[in-house]
């Protein structure tokens, strides 16, 4: 895809920050008894239960939503979005399903996982950004193993083609 990492930095925080304000503990997610008015009590409850990545992410979606920055970002943001969406409904015309890895390294060991940077943590889901940001069903599966490690693949398919994507996961499935 030719948009790249910049696009990534402009949308998927603004959609970590919105899909995440669900998780007030209100509802959704961790729940403690109420102390406080309700900014102190949401705050305690995120700083408490979610992790320096969802953070991040968060405010930075925030930021890039906020008024005075919503055209400079958030709105260029989209239109972006819009041309992925594009590309993807080319790509559909000449074929049922997309195939790729599902992430681009094997996965990082637990005691690996803290050294990695913002940018590797960022890198490491960015084959499933596209089809995120395009709101199109993709559906990963185990491919094998590679030094012990399981190797992911994923397929995407166009919107509403989800059992496409069902037939192909118990095909691969029943190879392992």
């Amino acid at each position: 895809m030719k948009y790249g990492i910049q696009t990534y930095y402009l949308i998927a925080p603004t959609e970590a920050s919105t899909n995440l304000a669900k998780f007030c503990g209100m509802r959704y997610g961790a729940e403690e008894e109420l102390k406080g008015n309700f900014n102190e009590y949401f705050t305690r409850i995120r700083s408490n239960n979610f992790g320096k990545e969802a953070k991040r992410r968060i405010l930075i979606g925030t930021f890039a939503r906020m008024a005075g920055f919503r055209d400079a970002y958030y709105i260029k943001a989209l239109k972006v979005r819009t041309l992925i969406i594009e590309e993807y409904r080319k790509a559909f015309k000449k074929f049922d399903v997309l195939v790729s890895p599902t992430v681009p390294i094997l996965p990082p060991r637990f005691s690996e996982i803290n050294k990695l940077t913002i940018m590797q943590n960022y890198m490491i889901d960015i084959l499933t950004v596209g089809p995120n940001l395009a709101g199109l069903p993709h559906l990963s599966v185990n491919a094998g193993f590679s030094k012990k490690l399981p190797v992911g693949i994923m397929f995407t398919a166009n919107h509403f083609e989800e059992n496409k994507l069902f037939n192909i996961g118990k095909r691969v499935e029943s190879i392992n």
